[in-house]
């Protein structure tokens, strides 16, 4: 089952955005784990208004839709059921009391939290979810994993605080729909898009907001540990020039920046009194497209991953803040096989020997590369790298939105293309919601009785050693087929004063400034 086209365009455009502003969803790699360095920070000090600057504005009504603008406000307005842990990977409860899925994933047993208040004063209810779960449902919403949540097949309220849900088919990936869901009150529900009335039971209350200018959160007092919540207020400022971002920050008017350039963000973060702050980011692979010559021939394919110096991308390109590797999931999923990660290292002679045996002298060929400067420099290497060995890669460079029209259409136009993917969701969410992973209408028209058959094979998986072995068999099959060449995972990175301490970032790759704190 594939995302629907508007989740598609989020999750996409999240994942090009991040390129030059913004966060999107996904944790890396145990190396790139989301970090507010808050160890850094002064010691924590009680009161204060945190000001942050941001490119893109609020969306309040897309709260369900992991709309960008929503990163900073999402975790400390709204709360989740779950919450997924980045360094583990597992749920950890947040409105959930406890949650038990059954060992064969096709139901799941929640209790609620009985202390939670929405900031109108209303209890939270097994109801709220229920209400929430099918707005996710519907697809007139375009929520974030709306593929996901479609599988539930019924819903039933125990009393005010449990609920049970029941699944057409074996689940376990249900905490992805959990983690980019927060719960929603169906009686301000109406009132969410006019950015009013959001209505949440996080630490802080949406104030006030002005479309394009900026919005104001304040502490809720009835929190139910409202004394571990530092701030008073937080102000988040838009500012749609990312270098305006970085000199407010030097100035001292602003404290937090999510939005700026990843290699300013790094050169600030050299600088006395600053620190980066390590959160979600992407994958980047090169998608080929099978049909077409010269990757109709699987061989060439194979020799394309050889030619590929991914290294050199970490480090020309990414400052070394990234991980090279041939899987398209963070090293800290369950199952992730190092030695399947390195299958395909830099070797331009191995390359070149298997162009000359498939007969593959000179050819050309076109890429879509998003016209952005992390897109373009990865792309420049990749040239080079594939000029090397006799294959002449000529760009077509799109805009985030002729990409997304592309996307949508699921006809890129040229035989390969250079992705921006979220690396946020587990392996089971993203071979249903990864276009060049999708099984049967695959963005590049991959298509296979044995990939379909293995795609199933990760989705269904309960247990921790059936998704071992499911992912295996589905990573051996996708490397030798090789349509889809994963370069690197990375990180996406923001900037902070050392003032700012104990923001915390969550798989999904939103900042949870709920518990944040300003040092003297």
């Amino acid at each position: 089952m594939a995302l629907t086209k508007p989740a598609w365009h989020r999750r996409l455009i999240a994942g090009a955005a991040a390129s030059t502003a913004l966060l999107t969803a996904a944790a890396c790699s145990a190396a790139n784990q989301p970090s507010g360095n808050s160890t850094t920070a002064g010691p924590v000090r009680d009161g204060g208004t945190l000001v942050v600057a941001q490119t893109s504005d609020l969306d309040p009504g897309s709260f369900l839709k992991t709309s960008i603008g929503n990163q900073l406000t999402e975790y400390a307005v709204l709360e989740t059921l779950t919450a997924i842990d980045p360094k583990t990977g597992q749920p950890q409860g947040v409105l959930a009391k406890s949650f038990k899925l059954a060992p064969d994933a096709k139901s799941i047993d929640i209790t609620l939290r009985d202390d939670v208040t929405f900031h109108s004063g209303r209890k939270l209810t097994a109801s709220d979810v229920i209400f929430t779960l099918k707005k996710v449902q519907d697809p007139a919403t375009g929520a974030a994993n709306q593929a996901i949540a479609a599988k539930i097949k019924s819903m039933k309220a125990k009393g005010d605080h449990e609920l049970t849900l029941t699944f057409s088919q074996p689940t376990p990936n249900i905490f992805d729909v959990f983690e980019t869901m927060p719960i929603l009150n169906p009686k301000t529900y109406a009132d969410y898009a006019a950015g009013k009335v959001v209505d949440g039971t996080g630490r802080f209350v949406w104030k006030s907001w002005t479309p394009g200018g900026k919005a104001v959160l304040t502490k809720y007092a009835k929190y139910r540990d409202a004394e571990d919540t530092h701030l008073d207020k937080i102000e988040i400022n838009i500012i749609n020039d990312p270098t305006a971002i970085v000199s407010a920050i030097r100035s001292g008017r602003v404290q937090y920046g999510v939005g700026v350039a990843a290699q300013d963000a790094r050169s600030l973060s050299e600088q006395q009194g600053y620190a980066l702050v390590k959160s979600g980011g992407s994958a980047i692979p090169l998608a080929l497209d099978p049909t077409k010559p010269p990757f109709n021939n699987k061989a060439v394919r194979q020799a394309v991953h050889y030619a590929i110096d991914r290294n050199r991308i970490v480090e020309q390109v990414e400052g070394g803040q990234a991980v090279a590797t041939n899987l398209p999931w963070r090293t800290s999923t369950t199952g992730y096989d190092q030695n399947q990660g390195k299958q395909y290292t830099y070797q331009p002679d191995k390359a070149k020997s298997i162009l000359a045996k498939a007969g593959v002298k000179k050819a050309s060929f076109e890429v879509v590369v998003l016209n952005t400067p992390e897109a373009t420099g990865v792309f420049q290497v990749v040239k080079n790298n594939l000029a090397a060995v006799g294959l002449n890669a000529k760009p077509v460079l799109l805009s985030a939105t002729e990409y997304d029209e592309r996307i949508a259409k699921a006809n890129m136009g040229t035989p390969a293309v250079l992705m921006m993917s979220s690396n946020a969701l587990s392996p089971a969410s993203a071979v249903v919601s990864r276009p060049e992973l999708l099984p049967g209408k695959n963005l590049l028209h991959f298509k296979s009785a044995e990939y379909t058959k293995l795609v199933e094979e990760v989705t269904r998986a309960g247990e921790a050693g059936a998704q071992k072995k499911a992912l295996h068999d589905y990573n051996a099959y996708f490397a030798d087929q090789a349509f889809a060449l994963p370069l690197i995972t990375r990180p996406t990175m923001t900037v902070r004063s050392k003032s700012v301490g104990g923001i915390k970032a969550t798989q999904a790759g939103y900042l949870d400034l709920g518990q944040a704190w300003l040092s003297d």
